[in-house]
């Protein structure tokens, strides 16, 4: 096994820490926090297709093409639940993932196909994943808050949705002319995105060690 593999694998494994831990205070949770939660297990079956497609048939695209739509859609839901108090976000939130579903059909069925990176639907919701998580900051640091900041569940998963998204966004844009034309660079390329999404992973994690630290409080 190469150090590559090895690398990959165990940023693929970390997906483990906030399942777990979700899973531990699972009867704490609320919705949308469940609702993540489910994601996350999703998450780690694609994991597994990936794995598996690669080595069968050394594609594991068309697992990526439908989990960047759940993605997208566990993570919007969340910010939903969160920010839609505020009139203008109550809108704007459902028709941004209209929207993005148009862009990523557009990019399944004619931009980049099933069996290429998604580059086109995955830059988008990149982009809609770090408005969301600045937007949650500045209307956090508006209000007047019983805790501190990195006591509440989703400071932490804003944390990491801000930075696994808004490091690798143009890492997705550009990852079919990297592997064409700059294999070295797709392959730094490739092992930030598999840091950070450790990174994120621990993070996402955190949240869920905020919430069981709430109920014991």
């Amino acid at each position: 096994m190469t150090f590559t593999s090895i690398y990959i694998k165990l940023s693929q494994i970390s997906i483990l820490l906030p399942i777990v831990i979700g899973l531990i205070g699972f009867k704490q949770l609320n919705k949308p926090f469940r609702f993540l939660l489910y994601f996350f297990i999703f998450s780690g079956i694609v994991e597994i297709q990936a794995s598996v497609f690669k080595s069968i048939i050394s594609n594991n695209m068309p697992g990526l093409h439908l989990f960047t739509v759940v993605e997208f859609m566990a993570f919007s839901f969340t910010y939903y639940a969160y920010l839609s108090k505020h009139k203008n976000l109550k809108l704007i939130i459902p028709v941004n993932f209209l929207i993005f579903i148009a862009l990523a059909f557009f990019d399944v069925f004619y931009l980049n196909g099933i069996w290429q990176p998604n580059t086109l639907s995955r830059t988008y919701a990149s982009f809609s994943m770090v408005i969301y998580a600045s937007v949650f900051f500045y209307y956090m640091l508006k209000e007047d808050l019983s805790y501190y900041s990195w006591q509440y569940p989703m400071f932490w998963i804003s944390i990491g949705v801000l930075l696994y998204f808004s490091v690798n966004i143009f890492y997705f844009m550009m990852i079919r002319y990297l592997t064409a034309n700059a294999v070295s660079v797709g392959r730094l390329g490739l092992y930030t995105h598999g840091f950070i999404n450790l990174v994120a992973n621990i993070l996402y994690a955190q949240s869920y060690r905020c919430i069981q630290k709430q109920q014991i409080q």
